[in-house]
């Protein structure tokens, strides 16, 4: 196979973007995305992430409906903050009609629901098929390329595959058909509903084993989200897809160390699940246990000029459970205005990184020395009783 030729290349979140065409126009064009983060040289940061949909990982214009996952901004910052090791990330642009057939054994259908039929009325006739194909070149031709090219380790032990929506089921996938290449995967608000339950019988018959550490998350709204509430039985989607969540991280549980999670209010798109990606690095990559405080920062001590992240223990925080946390931070008592984050699951804690610890991505301007924050979760508000919460920064 002709090697994948460079087409262009930019400077991005302090890294470099690179994209390579794989595929030439008689085959389908498929680009390559590459990410390297700051600070690259060969050989240095042999972490690889693979992930499906490459068009919709680094740039909005390039992304489905004009939002990306924003990821190369998140790597750089969890890298920034000692959250995660440097990692590269490798994108695999989709084929446009041909997604469909790369990323399924079947053709997905529409919806052949009991509520009624149609719920996806324009995919009854798209192609399905090819994934085995797919993940077979991904492994013989791609895996070698990117260790040529960038350095990046032949051992499973640091490589990583994902992917989103149909991506997602590719993803589970490769990861029941590959399990000993990938040292965890990530899959994405999986579409259990193409294939007639095809998928989630798969899930439930593997036998081959899984990837040492898997992720798993879905949105509460993933249906009605996207295409909203008109069509008879919307709200019977929305909860078929959600016990199908469930479902599956009862087959994953068993043979691996598994992240699930249900997102209240999330929808089915590139910024809900750029949003959830550092939960996702986290779990995958880190592999570290929460500290004993109620709230600390990583780094710590906290540096001003520096990105961090601030993480708490859910059971401190003194809300009611709305499901949706935010922090409001602050520097110097207030005075360098308000930052609102949102509060994930860390990925740290006990069983199956459970919400045990949350987290938030923020920086701290250079001329900071406190951090100051409170916590909502859209009505109430936990200020430490009108104090506020106070970490030091650079001491």
């Amino acid at each position: 196979m002709p090697q994948p030729a460079e087409r262009w290349a930019a400077d991005l979140c302090g890294g470099r973007l690179q994209t390579f065409c794989w595929e030439t126009p008689e085959t389908g064009e498929r680009l390559v995305r590459v990410w390297t983060p700051p600070g690259w040289t060969r050989g240095a940061m042999p972490l690889a992430l693979w992930l499906n949909d490459g068009q919709n990982l680094f740039r909005d214009e390039d992304a489905f409906g004009g939002a990306s996952w924003g990821a190369a901004g998140t790597v750089a910052h969890l890298i920034a903050a000692q959250r995660i090791p440097p990692i590269l990330l490798l994108g695999i642009d989709h084929r446009g009609p041909m997604r469909t057939f790369d990323y399924l054994s079947v053709p997905p259908t529409g919806w052949d629901a009991p509520w009624g039929q149609g719920m996806r009325g324009d995919m009854w006739d798209a192609p399905g098929g090819g994934v085995e194909t797919y993940m077979e070149r991904v492994i013989s031709e791609l895996l070698p390329w990117a260790e040529q090219l960038f350095g990046v380790a032949p051992e499973a032990s640091q490589r990583y595959f994902g992917g989103s929506s149909f991506g997602g089921i590719c993803a589970l996938y490769m990861a029941m058909r590959y399990p000993d290449h990938w040292a965890g995967v990530l899959v994405e608000s999986p579409s259990f509903w193409a294939g007639n339950g095809r998928y989630m019988a798969d899930v439930a018959q593997n036998e081959k084993g899984w990837p040492k550490r898997m992720y798993l998350a879905m949105g509460e709204f993933e249906y009605t989200g996207f295409r909203g509430t008109e069509r008879p039985g919307s709200l019977q989607c929305d909860a078929f897809l959600r016990e199908a969540l469930v479902e599956c991280a009862g087959h994953l549980r068993k043979a691996t160390a598994l992240l699930s999670y249900l997102e209240p209010g999330g929808r089915h798109n590139e910024r809900d699940w750029g949003r959830r990606l550092p939960m996702a690095l986290r779990w995958l990559l880190s592999g570290e246990e929460g500290r004993g405080e109620a709230f600390w920062t990583r780094p710590s001590p906290l540096l001003p000029g520096s990105c961090f992240e601030l993480l708490a223990r859910k059971d401190q925080v003194r809300l009611p459970d709305s499901g949706r946390f935010q922090v409001h931070l602050g520097f110097d008592q207030w005075s360098s205005g308000v930052r609102r984050c949102d509060l994930l699951p860390s990925g740290l804690g006990p069983t199956e990184g459970s919400e045990a610890v949350l987290a938030a991505l923020a920086y701290a301007p250079s001329s900071s020395s406190s951090l100051h924050f409170a916590f909502t979760n859209g009505v109430d508000w936990d200020n430490n009783q009108e104090k506020n919460y106070e970490l030091p920064v650079g001491r």
